[in-house]
């Protein structure tokens, strides 16, 4: 699945229109899907779709709107016999959706967990209807992040164009008329922003109903390296509707997986008390002490924005392991933000036993595309542009861990080697 998910990171190197971004992802996914023709014949049977949101050439990199590659890519492929871990085969639908690959992914999908929208009166009015903002949150009401909100609606009301698969359905509309099987899967997946926007999608798609056909243990999602976008009602919600499915290692579904190095995953929960390992107060030394000041004045400024949102956002159930710990211990933001970028991706390719050219499938290696580096890469993950811009630290204040919170950390758990 680890594949697929990073497959919609096709295009992340590209720049230029949307109709330039959408030629190119529908010409290079199929060759993509070509490469793992280990786990049987895949086929596109939706998208790929690409939404930018300027539909134009941008006039010059960095001016206001300007984003090198497509703001969301997704595409459903689908296997007849796709083996599981467990020996079955199964004929499944895989949702893969992009993580982070522009400036509006950092400062629209990332950073905006200052306001929140409460997901089933989102739903009630329509998943392709504009998600809006909640003003005065309570705290038994399911929440997310607007943010979140946003990608999942962009990713839900934008249908393929002529040229693509099922060219002017959309996604829901897309699950919705596959024909009824007891035995069909259906999964979804999605890595950094994408593992938020995956489980999230998942979760919305079937509240709204768009998975009626399918048996509700045969649904699935396989998110990896996301931050906490929801409050504690919104992780309790997801584990009842997608249970952990316990495998080997890495190979469990329904659950976040999480290297504990990896800083991105660290986002959004203030609360080293309600969810001691994954919050954002453990990012200053996650890579060792003394903490850098850059960091440690970023995260504060990350905590202020999350506080001000009015919940506590709380991550879903997950599985972690320990990636191997940088050879030198960074000492200046650039060397945190390599060492970021290695705990974030690299470390789930070492973990899975990836080849590494994946990599350069991904990043324009063979189309000779200069590569973005590290920097330019973590620009838009969740806390960058806080860690390079703001000081002025501050502690988040823990009281009494909410028996909810209790019970939601019991779900997650560290991988068995």
């Amino acid at each position: 699945m680890f594949h697929l998910a990073l497959f919609s990171f096709l295009a992340s190197e590209i720049e230029g229109d949307q109709a330039h971004l959408q030629a190119f992802a529908e010409k290079k996914l199929p060759e993509l899907l070509d490469k793992i023709r280990d786990s049987g014949k895949w086929e596109i049977v939706w998208g790929p779709t690409v939404w930018k949101h300027i539909h134009k050439d941008p006039k010059s990199r960095g001016s206001e709107g300007d984003t090198a590659g497509p703001d969301h890519l997704t595409f459903v492929a689908r296997n007849r016999n796709l083996k599981f871990p467990n020996g079955e085969e199964k004929d499944t639908y895989v949702l893969a959706v992009a993580g982070s690959q522009t400036d509006y992914n950092y400062q629209v999908n990332n950073f905006t967990v200052d306001k929140i929208v409460d997901l089933h009166k989102w739903l009630k009015r329509g998943l392709t209807t504009p998600p809006e903002v909640e003003i005065s949150p309570s705290p038994e009401n399911c929440y997310i992040s607007y943010g979140t909100a946003l990608g999942v609606y962009q990713t839900a009301c934008v249908p393929p164009p002529p040229s693509a698969a099922s060219p002017g359905i959309e996604l829901a509309s897309f699950f919705a008329n596959l024909p009824e099987s007891p035995d069909t899967k259906v999964i979804v997946t999605g890595h950094s922003l994408g593992g938020p926007l995956a489980s999230t999608s998942a979760l919305a798609l079937l509240e709204s109903g768009a998975f009626a056909k399918f048996t509700p243990s045969n649904v699935l999602v396989y998110p990896t390296a996301g931050s906490a976008i929801g409050n504690v009602v919104f992780s309790k919600l997801y584990s009842e509707r997608f249970p952990k499915v316990p495998g080997p290692t890495y190979q469990v579904w329904n659950c976040m997986i999480v290297n504990l190095r990896d800083p991105v995953a660290q986002a959004w929960s203030v609360s080293k008390t309600e969810s001691p390992l994954q919050n954002l107060t453990n990012i200053p030394i996650i890579f060792g002490e003394p903490p850098i000041e850059d960091v440690s004045n970023g995260v504060a400024y990350g905590m202020g924005v999350a506080m001000a949102s009015g919940i506590s956002y709380f991550p879903i159930q997950a599985v972690f392991f320990e990636g191997n710990p940088p050879k030198t211990q960074p000492t200046n933001l650039e060397e945190f933000t390599d060492a970021l970028w290695w705990q974030h991706t690299e470390e789930l390719l070492a973990l899975m036993g990836m080849e590494e050219i994946t990599l350069d499938l991904l990043t324009g290696g063979e189309e000779g595309l200069r590569k973005k580096s590290n920097i330019e890469r973590a620009r838009a993950q969740p806390l960058m542009r806080a860690l390079m811009a703001y000081r002025d630290a501050q502690n988040a204040k823990d009281g009494r861990v909410p028996e909810a919170c209790k019970q939601l950390q019991a779900l997650s758990e560290r991988m068995a080697r």
